[in-house]
Formats: structure tokens, C-alpha cells, sequence
């Protein structure tokens, strides 16, 4: 997300979370809790709180291969706040950020090992 930002179009949101504008659509039709505002011109507008919200539901189908009867009762349950889900989600995203950062380390580890 870009700091100081307070809104996001539709299609920065889909890039950022590498989705297609069509299935962020169809979550908001399945997930009452996904309710982006609309701008003046009836244009979806996102915060920061949409974009968490949306990672949790990507999260839950994506990562965790849950359906979406099954994580609508997942996030239905009373057990589950929504920081716990969203803070699981914060600590994924910087884990696999930091694997990527490792993965290009040892690529220019191995081109100083080839010289």
C-alpha cells in the first residue's frame, strides 16, 4: 500500500493482491463484511481496513484452500476476531516477502560462487 494514501481504485487493489477487478466484485457479493465505499461517481473506493478485509477473505480461500461456505462460517465464528485473522495474514505477507528477499540473495550468491 502506498503510505499516506487513504483510497484506492478497484483495479490498484486487484493489482496489489494479484486478482482480476471481476473476483474482487464477485467476494464483495459474497462477503457482507467486504463494502468498499463509492466515490461520486459510483466508483468503488477502498481504504486500508477494505484492502485487510479482502487479504483475510484471499487468505482464507487462497492460502488456506478453505470454500467460501467454509470461510463465511469461519469468519462467522465468534471464537475469531477480526485482528487475530487480519495479524495471521500481516505475518504470511512479510514471511513470504522475506522469502523472496532470500531467494534473490542466494541468486547473487551463486553468481559470486560462478566467478
Amino acid at each position: 500500500m502506498i503510505e499516506g494514501k487513504l483510497y484506492y481504485k478497484i483495479g490498484e487493489v486487484a493489482e496489489m493482491l494479484n486478482v482480476n477487478t471481476s473476483m474482487l466484485r464477485f467476494w464483495e457479493s459474497e462477503f457482507p463484511n467486504l463494502k468498499p465505499k463509492s466515490d461520486s461517481a459510483g466508483k468503488r473506493i477502498y481504504t486500508a481496513d477494505d484492502i485487510q478485509k479482502i487479504r483475510l477473505v484471499q487468505y482464507l480461500l487462497k492460502d488456506k484452500k478453505m470454500t467460501i461456505e467454509g470461510a463465511k462460517l469461519y469468519l462467522k465464528d465468534k471464537k475469531h476476531t477480526f485482528q487475530e485473522h487480519t495479524t495471521g495474514v500481516v505475518v504470511v505477507d512479510e514471511l513470504l516477502k522475506i522469502k523472496e528477499r532470500l531467494a534473490e540473495i542466494r541468486k547473487e550468491l551463486n553468481l559470486f560462487a560462478d566467478e
